[in-house]
């Protein structure tokens, strides 16, 4: 049976009768050598001999042994236990344990258990060594077992003791090496997860706090301040994308800052100094004039003092061999100070987590950037020409996604027409949106040279394939004469428009299906198609019909199946459409145009 007993429990003081040496039943080494010789001598030997093997054995052997008396009192040691114990073999004999070694107390249990049953047990425990000048925890493993006479006396316990301090620390350094490589598995994970900058930037908070801080931020060069981080320490403009702070502390200052917050810092602030010295930066009960160098502003100073913050680390995020960002980690209170172990770990957690935070921030900064042009385009279309009536909606796809090149357009022409646009760029991104741009323009300037819908595709196409535009597009064309009471509609390898006509049921016009835009391949055909007043004309990108694994007819036909009535007000049939057919989590944007006939 092995336990594990505390080696400093408090034991109460026992009162026994002191036993001089010459009363304990082990002779002294040298008596038992004379006796052993005077045997020898005799011819009678053997029996004195093993005792005096057996003693040598026991006084030389490095494990530290022990014989004590049912009271626990000591009746023989060897030299290695009352080194260790920090007491000469003399001041050990015939005396209690408890009383020579008063951090013994768990030890003593454990003796006076295995005298009252005779069964054998190890333990393992740990202490100090009184004479150790290291003052650090090492560990024993003792084993104990009842000594009985030939006529079944109980005379006592017998106890043999060796270090296992080295193995202990070799498998406790082996159990941290195995948690270090979990937690930054972990830290890859979680940060490496997302392309959401701002989630990467939390997902490294969320690590730090509270296992290893109290407070923690990342803060990121920020693009519309300072891009990128200066070769020498000057002012730089951050942003701050994550702060936590652990439970307890002070509510007014939790956060101590907000996310999307710009800070500036000064050319003296330890930050500057990390972002340009690429290492780590570790401040232990820093003075008050070091604090002030610290906070970037008078409040700021304030705010640290408030939050008792006694020790502050800075980790550079570097990214590529170039620093995207740094971490704030801070500890209050009682918490304890960095150490060098743990300013180790820091680094490497934080060195980690700066691969999957800088790909985030590169893909927010082109995603954000697409998503603003193509919001920029999609904004404030044309105003139709008279008796047409428009509403649009833009969806775009999820978070984890990047935006697409969907746009759309409504162009007045004269005699009272307008042209509607709806159309999808190939493929995602920058690229797409700068594409899609493109397409919008030259489709809009070749609809003020009065073309029919099939001839404006034909030259868009040919164009486009002139110009070498790298993307494809699909789109779909249908210019409105309320007037004359009906459409002409053609499309470019797009979905049907639905057509929503007064007390008639929604359908898809049937439109010859041309090759998308910039294939040069031509071929288009336009289609009439009744359009009286009061008529309701939906135009959509592809993104809201189409699932993957699944047929298009089958999103087609929900369409169709909507409640849409052409009277009912155009915002709300948009959101009726959106609510009924927009998937919760797209990989393609959506977008709606909707225009009814007066």
């Amino acid at each position: 049976m092995t336990k594990r007993t505390p080696p400093f429990e408090d034991s109460p003081q026992m009162t026994h009768p002191r036993l001089s040496a010459g009363a304990a039943p082990f002779l002294q080494s040298e008596t038992v050598r004379a006796l052993s010789e005077a045997a020898r001598a005799a011819g009678t030997g053997q029996a004195l001999d093993e005792l005096w093997t057996a003693r040598r054995f026991l006084d030389g052997t490095p494990a530290a042994v022990a014989v004590l008396d049912t009271d626990l009192r000591y009746l023989y040691l060897n030299d290695t236990l009352a080194e260790f114990n920090g007491l000469p073999v003399e001041d050990h004999l015939g005396r209690p344990m408890p009383e020579v070694i008063p951090g013994s107390g768990s030890s003593a249990e454990v003796a006076r258990e295995v005298i009252r049953t005779g069964r054998p047990q190890t333990v393992v425990f740990d202490g100090r060594v009184p004479v150790d000048p290291v003052d650090a925890p090492r560990w024993w493993l003792g084993a104990f077992h009842r000594l009985d006479g030939e006529d079944g006396q109980v005379l006592g316990v017998a106890a043999v003791v060796m270090e296992v301090t080295e193995g202990i620390r070799q498998r406790e350094s082996l159990r941290r090496a195995q948690e270090r490589l979990e937690l930054l598995e972990e830290t890859a994970t979680r940060v490496g997860s997302t392309l959401d900058a701002a989630e990467a930037c939390r997902a490294l908070t969320d690590l730090l706090v509270p296992r290893f801080a109290d407070y923690a931020a990342v803060d990121v060069l920020d693009p519309e301040g300072t891009r990128k981080a200066p070769a020498t320490p000057v002012p730089v403009r951050l942003r701050r994308m994550a702060v936590a702070a652990a439970p307890g502390t002070p509510e007014p200052l939790t956060p101590m800052t907000r996310s999307g917050e710009v800070i500036f810092h000064q050319a003296s602030s330890s930050m500057t100094q990390v972002l340009t010295g690429h290492k780590p930066m570790v401040l232990n009960r820093p003075d008050d004039d070091t604090v002030r160098l610290l906070a970037p502003t008078r409040q700021r100073l304030e705010r640290y003092r408030a939050l008792e913050l006694h020790s502050v680390a800075y980790l550079p995020l570097m990214a590529g061999g170039e620093p995207v960002g740094a971490v704030i980690v801070g500890r209050r209170a009682d918490s304890p100070e960095f150490t060098e172990e743990d300013v180790e770990l820091l680094e490497l957690l934080t060195g980690r987590a700066a691969t999957g935070i800088g790909h985030a921030l590169r893909y927010t900064h082109e995603h954000e950037t697409a998503l603003e042009m193509q919001r920029a385009f999609l904004a404030t279309p044309h105003t139709p020409g008279p008796g047409v009536e428009i509403a649009s909606r833009y969806l775009p796809a999820g978070r984890g996604a990047e935006v697409g090149g969907d746009w759309f357009d409504a162009v007045a022409l004269p005699c009272g027409r307008t042209l509607l646009v709806v159309g999808d760029v190939m493929g995602h991104g920058v690229r797409a949106a700068a594409a899609m741009s493109e397409y919008r323009s030259l489709l809009r300037a070749l609809a003020l040279q009065g073309l029919d819908p099939d001839r404006l595709l034909t030259e868009a196409d040919r164009t486009a394939h002139v110009l070498d535009l790298d993307r494809v597009a699909t789109c779909v064309l249908a210019l409105l004469d309320p007037v004359a009471g009906h459409a002409v509609l053609a499309t470019a390898g797009h979905v049907p428009p639905l057509l929503v006509r007064p007390d008639a049921v929604p359908e898809l016009a049937d439109l010859p299906v041309g090759p998308p835009l910039g294939t040069g391949s031509g071929g288009y055909e336009s289609r009439h198609c009744p359009l009286p007043p009061g008529s309701l004309l939906l135009a959509y990108t592809d993104g809201l019909v189409e699932r993957r694994g699944e047929d298009i007819d089958r999103g087609l036909a929900a369409l169709t199946a909507l409640p849409i009535a052409s009277g009912h007000p155009l915002p709300d049939i948009l959101t009726t459409v959106l609510d009924q057919l927009a998937p919760a989590s797209s990989e393609d944007d959506v977008t709606l145009l909707a225009a009814r006939t007066h």
